[in-house]
């Protein structure tokens, strides 16, 4: 290249980067442009540079003057438009030229000639070109187009002479249908392409659509590269293309007569660069008739480059690049040398989209959760997208260009049929099915397809159709992700129980995935026979309308619709499994479950919503023909009381008194609304008395610990407000676990609801274990009850037991300090969890560093092998390790002994240089999302408090620091993670140095939203937050987020999409907020470069370090303690009259009481326990019939109440009686309305 040597695209998606890797070859820089929208394609990243485009994601593309700026700014030499967008626009193509930049495409003139119908077509009659018969000219009104069509003959065909791509057309096959056409086609065209013009074609019913790829040099030089056949349309967009055509092939001379007419109109106009000619040829005589001339890079070029061996870009680029060298274009002499004689072989495109075929093939946009295709010989994929993409609403939906090119159409055929099957596309719906279905077509096979093939091609996904999704429908397995931590959620089935039959009874494996179906569920169409169960709560369960029963297998044919109504007695969940599980939906750690709460697994990480698609496995055997019913008394049953079974501890002794263990045991506990997937909140009988009066340095409630692993089951006590933590909860944190649900009743935990009592009942670990054996047992007998067909010899579950009054303590095992190595304690944590905690409770590097020794010697490939095969994962914090092991297969005291003997390995370890990393990350102390998310806080659930507005003067305040000390602490010191975890790899930090640790409280209430990268400070830790989130932590600034869901941004990897590992140190510089949404923008796109080193952290070093500055420490402490004590008066004081202001907002009683004796006064009533998230009407306001007037959130679901039903006629807010953030009962008042008469 003389004088090209940088290049701006301006495109988007697979063009673009298909454009990137030529550029690439002939050394040439690149520049693409994005919208935040695009900010993780591949042609972003791909690019040596790449610029956000200004303005809205819908419009930026077509921004001609901020494009050329930016190529300006860059110094660009030239600009490519690819295909779509400004590809065929004269006006910027000129814009272009005149900023004195190459215009890599055809001249402003050739366009604006072709891009104008019916002037192309009296081009092409003037070359010679065969025309189809039609208008001359446009028609100015209905009644001349009906008199035109009338003397060419019906069909016609109205066309919008701005149109292109398929669009602006409609097909007439009578007077009447001209006159509404012509309405319809030149709206469109006023609309589309600013011309409302149009003409009149006869349309050719049995046609092909055959083009030739044309290339000329700009001077009357042109040659040609062939035809290609896209007959397989569908509303005139092409689906597939084949090069060379079949047709073509069986007619001799016809591509000759075909390319020499394209070539000579090329040469008429002295067209410059790569365009196209399009044909309609009539299949019952070969004629051929021009149709247009698209004047840019066609989709389906690779085809031609495959069978020709040509680059069209580089052809594309090395014209521009003799044109910005003063030489007019290339040489003709060049140009003609590479006019081929032949194709050679078969190149077959299919054109994948994400469109959902169920629903007239309408663009399906979503992240891509998982994208796999094959390397197969003679295989071509065009894409801008990988695992981690999200496909826009904004833009054209294609996912990829899949070509395949073999010696002859057999074989490319074939080649096709193994690509499109191997290869996996999981998020939204695609069309990879259907373009199989059509490759495996036997018409098409034949090779004789016209373009209304489409038209007449039947097919139908094997998929279940979500009519309508219900309350909160989910995909899970079995047992989701027990071994991954690091704040990606145990997740699985709540009911394990109830899964594990449905699976059984459909001929699964009790670990395939089904669906997770809570309060209500949802309405499926079966576009495919199958074979499914449903089993778990009691639910509304019909098909075609008629009642069917649960805990069957049931037989499901084509076109039969199913719908899962309301639970209609105890429990909250049911579960439907489907035989063969859904194929399609992506594995995310070696599950499909999804964790809704952090968006990750299942189907797009969320509920599933109308409109979706399940594919379905395609066979079912014949092995499974019978109806197997689990007798009613061998089901379990599903109560508004639930006794759970359960263990003490990790924390019971020394932290709860008596009193309150007896509580915990011996009284009813009623559920709140906040029961969820991540946690089932209770409300105690009475608030504990604690056995201390405060958390020490875990924080100033006795219920806060300094962090560490929490079992699946646990009890949590976040203050005086315990919680039940299952599959989904948070793996670490800083409160009081006092007793753990075993094993064998975890399933009751997914059936507990708002409104329900829950009854513990302690049981001891051999009892656990027991019980844990009677289950498996139990669901042993089941299967083989299936199996034989009869469920006779198959006992009742059994959970009962005796108990024996030995219920252990939480702590199992201790052992106190001696010389260098620290006190340290097993604790208990149910059947399968033992919680190693060093010290006493005090932040201390040196258990750090044990901890994270001992992790290493668990987990090393030189344990014993009876201990790898049953230890599921540990979750290391900064004084312990939680061990997470399988229970039934490995004896605890087993587990202690080993544990023990390591103890004494470890030895010593306060001297010894542990390897880390060592990080430097921006930090930006101002943030406009986080001053919104205060001023939001402040607005809608508390308006003041101490650490209100400014987090970050509270933060200093309460350390007895000025703000500028505590900035310069951050950006001074170093800080060493600690506990990697939580949620999506949250990452809690502690001064290296004890000179600059702090303390605050987290805010109360916690935000209901803190954004991504938030760096905060609670407890006496900094955190910095993975994804935006609800938090508590006082936000300090912002810095670049630890996580990247699916692992594809530099830093992270698949296996591991957290950032941060135990023992990496933290420093910090600052950045302005500019820079710093700048240095976001590049994160979100892939492009950020983590900067890091690998060092040593020198033990012996740190603790001389503890040792000198012991006595400054002291007096930092107690400065601190004089300020906090402050604080925490004035916190006091907020508080109780934040309160009181809540109190006098609400109605006065005696005016309720007077207006529901009034018979025009409606009450409208919460339906379940609930919280207030949103009212959306306002006192006095005019409602009408069905309205909504508020929203409630109960366990993480928001349920809309309406305006009742009876209140036919809407009527006037009297008087509102709850606010946001209020919890509710069910049937308690919300509002009082006035019926209108």
């Amino acid at each position: 290249m003389e004088e090209l040597k940088t290049l701006l695209i301006a495109n988007r998606g697979e063009i673009a980067v298909r454009i990137i890797r030529t550029a690439k070859q002939l050394n040439i820089r690149t520049i693409s442009i994005y919208t935040s929208a695009d900010a993780a394609s591949l042609h972003v990243s791909q690019a040596d540079e790449a610029v956000l485009l200004p303005g809205a994601n819908a419009t930026a593309y077509t921004d001609g003057d901020a494009i050329i700026e930016i190529a300006k700014e860059r110094k660009a030499d030239a600009i490519i438009p690819g295909y779509g967008f400004l590809s065929e626009n004269a006006a910027f193509a000129r814009a272009v030229s005149e900023a004195g930049l190459a215009w890599c495409g055809p001249s402003a003139e050739a366009i604006e000639a072709f891009g104008v119908k019916h002037v192309a077509r009296g081009l092409a009659e003037k070359a010679g070109v065969p025309i189809v018969p039609g208008t001359k000219g446009l028609v100015e009104s209905e009644e001349d187009a009906v008199k035109e069509s009338e003397s060419i003959g019906f069909p016609v065909m109205l066309k919008a002479t701005g149109g292109g791509g398929g669009m602006g057309l409609v097909v007439c096959h009578s007077a009447e249908e001209v006159r509404h056409g012509f309405r319809t086609v030149r709206s469109r065209g006023e609309t589309l392409f600013k011309n409302s013009g149009l003409f009149v074609e006869r349309y050719i019913a049995s046609g092909h659509h055959i083009e030739v790829q044309i290339f000329g040099n700009g001077q009357g030089d042109a040659i040609h590269f062939g035809e290609r056949e896209c007959s397989i349309q569908r509303r005139n967009q092409k689906v597939i293309e084949e090069c060379p055509s079949p047709f073509v092939e069986t007619h001799p001379g016809l591509r000759e007569r075909l390319c020499q007419t394209a070539a000579d109109l090329a040469r008429s106009v002295k067209y410059g660069s790569a365009g196209t000619v399009e044909y309609i040829v009539d299949d019952s005589t070969g004629d051929f008739f021009f149709l247009e001339v698209n004047t840019r890079l066609q989709v389906e070029h690779g085809i031609t480059e495959l069978c020709y061996d040509v680059d069209l870009v580089e052809l594309m680029l090395k014209q521009a690049d003799a044109e910005l060298a003063g030489k007019r274009g290339l040489p003709a002499d060049f140009l003609r040398s590479l006019q081929p004689s032949k194709p050679w072989g078969v190149a077959v495109e299919a054109r994948v989209y994400a469109e959902n075929p169920l629903r007239d093939y309408a663009p399906s946009p979503g992240l891509l959760q998982e994208v796999l295709w094959p390397d197969l010989e003679g295989a071509r994929i065009d894409t801008w997208v990988f695992t981690g993409s999200t496909v826009s609403p904004y833009y054209d939906p294609l996912i990829a260009k899949v070509m395949n090119h073999a010696k002859t159409r057999t074989a490319a055929l074939k080649g096709m049929q193994l690509l499109l099957s191997r290869s996996k596309i999981s998020g939204p719906p695609t069309n990879l099915d259907f373009l199989a279905a059509i490759m495996h077509d036997e018409t098409f096979q034949s090779g004789h397809t016209l373009t209304s093939f489409l038209s007449g091609f039947k097919y139908a996904p094997h998929a279940i159709d979500l009519i309508s999704a219900g309350a909160y429908t989910l995909v899970q397995d079995l047992s989701g992700r027990p071994t991954v931590g690091k704040g990606i959620p145990h997740g699985g089935a709540m009911d394990e129980l109830a899964l594990s039959v449905a699976n059984m009874l459909v001929g699964n494996d009790r670990d395939r995935e089904g669906l997770e179906i809570t309060l209500s569920g949802p309405e499926l169409r079966f576009i495919g026979p199958a074979i499914v169960a449903l089993t778990g709560a009691p639910m509304e369960f019909t098909l075609d309308g008629e009642p069917i029963p649960m805990w069957t297998r049931k037989h499901i044919k084509a076109g039969q619709r199913l719908k899962i109504g309301k639970t209609i007695s105890g429990g909250c969940r049911a579960y439907l499994a489907v035989y063969g599980g859904f194929p399609t939906v992506a594995e995310y750690f070696g599950s499909k479950s999804t964790s809704p709460l952090v968006s990750i697994g299942g189907y797009q990480g969320r509920a599933l919503a109308p409109g979706d698609l399940l594919t379905m496995s395609k066979y079912t055997p014949d092995s499974l023909g019978g109806h197997p019913s689990l007798p009613e008394h061998l089901r379990p049953q599903y109560t508004e009381t639930w006794e759970i079974m359960a263990m003490p501890g990790p924390h019971q002794e020394g932290y709860l008194t008596d009193d309150d263990v007896k509580m915990i045991y011996e009284s009813e506990h009623k559920v709140s609304h906040n029961a969820s997937r991540s946690g089932i909140r209770l409300v105690p009988p009475k608030t504990p008395q604690w056995a201390r009066k405060d958390g020490g340095e875990g924080g100033s409630h006795p219920s806060n610990l300094v962090e560490y692993g929490y079992p699946l089951g646990t009890l949590n006590w976040t203050g005086d407000d315990p919680c039940i933590f299952p599959v989904d909860a948070p793996n670490f944190g800083g409160f009081v676990s006092s007793t753990t649900t075993i094993r064998a009743d975890w399933w009751k935990l997914g059936q507990i609801k708002a409104g329900n009592t829950v009854q513990y009942r302690r049981v001891s670990l051999e009892e656990a274990l027991k019980l844990r054996s009677n289950l498996e047992t139990f669901l042993a007998n089941i299967q083989t009850g299936i199996k034989k067909g009869s469920f006779e010899s198959v006992a009742p579950l059994d959970l009962s037991y005796t108990p024996s009054g030995d219920f252990g303590r939480a702590v199992v095992w201790e052992r106190p300090a001696q010389s260098n190595t620290p006190q340290v304690r097993y604790r208990q944590g149910g059947d399968d969890h033992l919680l190693v905690e060093y010290g006493n409770e005090k932040f201390d590097i040196n258990h750090k560093c044990r901890v994270t020794a001992l992790s290493k010697l668990l987990t090393q490939q030189e344990a014993p092998k009876w201990l790898t095969d049953n230890l599921r994962n540990t979750v290391s914090c900064c004084t312990s390790l939680l061990l997470f092991y399988d229970g039934s297969k490995l004896a605890r005291d087993k587990l202690i002994s080993h544990l023990q003997s390591l103890e004494d390995r470890l030895g010593d370890l306060s001297k010894i240089k542990v390897p880390c990393r060592k990080f430097k990350l921006p930090l930006s102390f101002e943030s406009k999302e986080q001053t919104e998310a205060t001023q939001r806080y402040m607005e809608t659930q508390r308006p003041h408090a101490p650490y209100l507005p400014d987090n970050l003067d509270f933060v200093a305040r309460n350390n007895a620091f000025t703000p500028d000390q505590l900035k310069h602490n951050m950006l001074t010191g170093e800080l060493m993670a600690v506990c990697v975890g939580f949620f999506c790899g949250n990452t809690v930090s502690l001064p290296v140095d004890p000179r600059q640790r702090m303390s605050c409280p987290k805010a109360n209430p916690s935000r209901v939203f803190t954004p991504e990268g938030t760096f905060g400070w609670g407890g006496s830790c900094a955190s910095i937050y993975p994804v935006d989130s609800p938090g508590g932590y006082q936000m300090l600034g912002r810095t670049i987020p630890c996580f990247d869901t699916l692992g594809f941004k530099s830093g992270f990897s698949p296996e591991r999409t957290w950032l941060f590992e135990d023992f990496d140190i933290l420093t910090f510089y600052q950045i302005s907020e500019e820079d710093f949404n700048k240095q976001l923008g590049l994160f979100r796109s892939g492009q950020y470069r983590f900067e890091w080193e690998d060092i040593e952290f020198d033990m012996a070093e740190h603790n001389k370090m503890l040792e000198v500055t012991a006595a400054e420490v002291k007096d930092i402490r107690a400065k601190q303690a004089k300020v906090q004590e402050e604080m925490i008066a004035a916190e006091n004081e907020s508080l109780a009259r934040w309160r009181r202001d809540k109190e006098k907002q609400k109605p006065d009683v005696g005016t309720i009481d007077a207006l529901l004796n009034d018979p025009d006064i409606v009450a409208v009533d919460a339906p379940v326990d609930a919280n207030v998230w949103k009212v959306v009407v306002e006192e006095g306001a005019l409602i009408g019939p069905k309205q909504v007037l508020c929203i409630l959130e109960a366990m993480k679901l928001e349920i809309n109440v309406n305006v009742p039903d009876d209140v036919s006629k809407g009527g006037k807010i009297e008087k509102l009686l709850v606010q946001p953030g209020e919890t509710v009962k069910a049937g308690a008042h919300i509002a009082l309305l006035r019926q209108q008469k």
